[in-house]
């Protein structure tokens, strides 16, 4: 882009003080000769008029060129785009013209390199993983990055922090790292919009900056971690509920065969026989909580090599035959013809199936249908994470029982937990059946969908990429 000078001009207030001031020596010797009747006093003003003219005309364009240069200095102190001027009468202040011209360069130089370490600096901070705010000793927000604003909403700037993040602690907190000028690491909850927990690191500046900014609060959102934390604390409490009501049980029937019981014929056997069902219990459990152990510990291990689904279905649906026919229920088998197969490991997609067709048979109402199906389709669950596939397989098992109360949908696959207790333990279930399945389809990187109407049934459906070699 072309820079052009812009054109200066010499007022004539300075134009004629100039001149007088450097004409007046002149104006001293022909008042000095009019004294010594040199001259007449006509003759005087009549030369002194001369000299003035000739002194402006000679001092004009030094003083434009004055003026140019003070109008160029000023405008790179503004921090302007201006041509340099042209200082041709002023001799050997042309140097100076060109030392501020390679000033005004290095200035440029300079000023991109900073724009550019400035422009780097608020990207870095702007793709910080972690929610950062900037306040100020008011508490007043100043500055904000990405993370932040994706939570808290945008234009935070200027906003009081209390009006944001509803937390009394925090701001506490915050206040006590602004009047003690020392750092904190709190963690905080909030409740609204929906309950989240942050663990906070307050820090302090010595000295606020120009921009007002005097404290840094970095967050991270601990709200997923606290919720691991509280599920492997329910999972070893459940763990060990479920461990210690059968070991007790057997306990109660062992110490009365050697006590009152010793000799009752009748009371052994049958004390046996719930022995017997309660180590039943206890090793399906302990089998259940190696194969979710195992699961999670190969999680991130994905299975790659192609499997027969439709042989799996078979093959499972004849195992559970006799399962299903206590009940006097019908495994119904709906397949597509030339089912593709996926990707997967035979033994743990063979469990899926298991655990969801024992599931439908013992949770299903008896002289019922329980279908198993299986297809290759394009419609996912808009919810589900496998929009980038446009065909997977969707294997399909359902009931026709009791259903499922809609709040108890979300929870349905946590470990342990039961809709109805009782009846789980009725027909003996350990409450781990489903988080393997969740275990296993999350390995495949698959999907499962559950769908539920109270007094009609459940429909349980896998999507399973398909193997494309």
């Amino acid at each position: 882009m072309k820079v052009v000078m812009k054109k200066t001009y010499v007022s004539f207030n300075a134009l004629l003080k100039s001149v007088f001031l450097i004409s007046s020596p002149a104006l001293v010797v022909l008042g000095f000769d009019v004294f010594l009747e040199v001259l007449s006093l006509p003759q005087m003003i009549y030369a002194y008029a001369v000299i003035f003219i000739a002194t402006g005309m000679l001092i004009y364009p030094f003083l434009s060129n004055v003026s140019s240069l003070t109008y160029y200095v000023n405008e790179i102190a503004q921090d302007k785009r201006v041509a340099a001027p042209d200082l041709s009468f002023l001799g050997s202040a042309a140097e100076l013209s060109q030392a501020l011209r390679k000033l005004q360069s290095s200035w440029d130089v300079k000023k991109k390199q900073m724009e550019t370490i400035i422009t780097e600096r608020e990207i870095l901070v702007d793709t910080l993983p972690d929610i950062l705010i900037m306040v100020n000793d008011e508490k007043k927000i100043v500055r904000t990055n990405r993370a932040a604003r994706a939570i808290f909403g945008q234009n935070l700037a200027g906003k009081q922090l209390k009006d944001v993040i509803g937390s009394a602690y925090l701001i506490d907190a915050i206040g006590s790292v602004i009047n003690d000028l020392k750092g904190r690491e709190i963690e905080f909850r909030i409740e609204d919009p929906v309950v989240r927990d942050f663990l906070a690191i307050i820090e302090r500046f010595p000295v606020p900056t120009a921009g007002g900014i005097s404290t840094v609060i970095t967050m991270n959102d601990i709200t997923e971690l606290k919720a691991v934390e509280q599920m492997r604390a329910d999972f070893v409490a459940n763990a060990s509920h479920e461990l210690r009501t059968p070991l007790a049980s057997i306990k109660g029937f062992v110490e009365t065969l050697l006590g009152p019981a010793k000799d009752d014929e009748p009371a052994r056997i049958e004390f046996l026989k719930i022995m017997l069902e309660q180590s039943d219990r206890m090793q399906q459990l302990i089998g259940d909580l190696l194969s979710l152990s195992k699961i999670e510990m190969n999680i991130h291990s994905v299975p790659t090599e192609p499997m027969d689904l439709s042989h799996v279905l078979r093959k499972e649906t004849e195992t559970l035959k006799r399962l299903a026919a206590e009940k006097n229920v019908r495994l119904v088998l709906n397949m597509h013809d030339n089912l593709p197969q996926v990707k997967g490991e035979s033994n743990e997609l063979a469990q899926v199936v298991h655990n969801l067709v024992s599931n439908a048979i013992k949770y299903g109402h008896a002289d019922s249908d329980v279908t198993i199906g299986a297809k290759v389709t394009s419609e996912l669950p808009q919810d589900i994470n496998m929009r980038n596939l446009t065909r997977v397989v969707a294997l399909s098992v359902r009931d026709q029982g009791d259903g499922i109360p809609k709040q108890h949908l979300p929870r349905l696959m946590e470990r342990f937990y039961r809709v109805d207790s009782a009846r789980t333990r009725q027909v003996g279930g350990t409450g781990l059946g489903l988080a393997i399945v969740k275990g296993i389809v999350q390995r495949h990187r698959g999907a499962i969908v559950v769908d539920s109407v109270v007094g009609e049934g459940t429909c349980f459906t896998v999507y399973l990429p398909i193997y494309e070699s």
